[in-house]
């Protein structure tokens, strides 16, 4: 049994027209109040300024079992060695800066290219790098006494 072919009109193209307008201004980048920061209560810029001038990279010099940056070198057993690139940046431990973190007791140094492969490959940092979060925590505890047993805290720090 065969059935007739019968023509079929075929479909139109339609376009499809937003019912908001785009927004045609630029969006406020920082909060004059908060001065620019979502949680100025817990961010204190003399600690992060005393810990990226006066400390080295946490792996500065350090066996990593990856190349972090290509200066990174083997010198026997397929162990790298981290040779750091960039500043010095402060790497917040666990909870990022924008979930709320505090600057004090929360941050270790890191170089840029140090703090760009943990942040990317947080999972793979304890493999890598032998820094599980717990001793990340405790060497960002460390520069926090270490700060504060100097004596360079501010009126204004979240430490207090």
């Amino acid at each position: 049994m065969s059935y007739p072919l019968v023509k079929v009109p075929k479909p139109k193209k339609r376009v499809k027209r937003s019912r908001t307008p785009l927004r045609k201004t630029r969006m406020r980048t920082r909060n004059a109040k908060r001065k620019g920061s979502a949680f100025p209560k817990v961010r204190d810029a003399d600690f992060t300024r005393w810990l990226t001038t006066t400390n080295p990279c946490l792996l500065a010099q350090r066996m990593t079992r990856k190349a972090i940056t290509r200066l990174d070198w083997i010198p026997w057993g397929g162990w790298y060695v981290h040779v750091c690139w960039g500043p010095i940046d402060p790497a917040h431990v666990g909870k990022h800066r924008s979930k709320g973190a505090p600057d004090v007791g929360a941050t270790v140094p890191l170089c840029r290219a140090a703090h760009s492969f943990y942040d990317e490959h947080r999972n793979q940092w304890p493999h890598v790098t032998q820094f599980n979060e717990k001793l990340m925590a405790r060497a960002a505890s460390g520069y926090a006494l270490k700060y504060i047993e100097l004596g360079e805290t501010s009126d204004t720090g979240a430490h207090q």
